[in-house]
């Protein structure tokens, strides 16, 4: 928090009026990243294909910088299991916009008529982010082609017209 505080060129009470805690400074930064790399909007193409190529090219370069940044989120991750705080703030600050997204293409692919409505896929946004939390944990990166398989893995199998495929 000094460091912070320093950087900011504000005292560290400053800091405190504005987070809660640590906790939240962090999750918060998390978050500052997340939207700094694309727009947060789910796509809505016209089509289910059409949306999971717009959200793969969403995806940014992963390169040093991202690197790094992942690292201090898979920190973040691992500390969050031992502090509810941080849990709760990378919920909400970070991983619900990639569920959000997730449920937006699914939702729009219900409306659409490409996935049967009625079915079950309140799992499928958190089965996602479950994959590239799993892919970053074991030290790969969770680039374009990555986002567009495990997309396609999850979304099409769920389309009448992909089921044999």
């Amino acid at each position: 928090m000094d460091d912070i505080a320093s950087r900011a060129g504000v005292g560290k009470a400053a800091i405190y009026r504005r987070w809660s805690s640590k906790a939240m400074v962090v999750a918060e930064a998390i978050a500052h990243w997340r939207y700094g790399l694309r727009p947060v909007e789910p796509p809505n193409t016209g089509s289910l294909r059409g949306d999971i190529d717009a959200v793969a090219a969403m995806v940014p370069d992963y390169d040093e910088a991202t690197l790094s940044t992942v690292k201090v989120i898979v920190g973040a991750a691992t500390a969050a299991m031992n502090h509810p705080v941080l849990a709760a703030a990378l919920d909400d600050l970070a991983l619900s916009t990639p569920r959000q997204i997730i449920k937006a293409l699914l939702d729009q692919a219900v409306t659409r008529g490409e996935i049967p409505s009625g079915r079950d896929l309140t799992v499928i946004p958190d089965a996602f982010v479950g994959l590239n939390i799993l892919r970053v944990m074991t030290g790969r990166p969770v680039d374009r082609v990555f986002v567009r398989r495990a997309l396609e893995g999850l979304l099409l199998t769920l389309t009448p017209t992909d089921a044999g495929e």
